[in-house]
């Protein structure tokens, strides 16, 4: 089982991704209610389709979170994707350095059209908490559970 440490942040209104950056689209669907402790997802990430299901960690917030993932193929991803019933979203994510880490930069497509975030994901609680983000970097929302995909997926479904 994998830990995922990440902080979220909304993006500066003046600050638009440098054009030399990996970008790929992204789609994802939720299968967990608004609200649930724990969330399972199915992402289409180029040919790559995974099944993720995340649950938190005691006393952490949103910052640690446990997460199982793996592939599935075409037939099970379109099937888990019509059970989502529309609670889906999608995004070009770029791939931004900063610093010694990589920021993954998402520009929502459709009824999400203009929202603009940015995660980066870290080793250790405390490498986490002691990251300065750089200028362009906006409000964290790490702890803000309507900015989570899920919730966003939702609000639009």
């Amino acid at each position: 089982m994998h830990m995922e440490i990440e902080r979220k942040f909304k993006i500066s209104d003046d600050w638009t991704v440098p054009r030399d950056v990996a970008r790929q689209r992204v789609r994802q669907a939720y299968l967990t209610s608004p609200g649930s402790d724990s969330e399972i997802r199915v992402r289409e990430k180029g040919e790559v389709r995974v099944l993720t299901v995340k649950s938190p960690v005691a006393d952490a917030g949103s910052l640690v979170r446990k997460e199982v993932e793996f592939e599935i193929d075409d037939e099970v991803f379109e099937q888990l994707w019509e059970m989502a019933r529309g609670h889906s979203l999608s995004k070009i994510r770029s791939i931004v350095p900063v610093g010694d880490r990589v920021a993954a930069v998402d520009v929502y497509e459709g009824p999400l059209a203009g929202l603009c975030v940015v995660e980066v994901e870290f080793d250790s609680v405390d490498t986490a908490k002691a990251f300065i983000p750089p200028s362009w970097f906006g409000e964290e929302v790490t702890d803000d559970p309507a900015w989570s995909n899920r919730e966003l997926a939702a609000v639009y479904a």
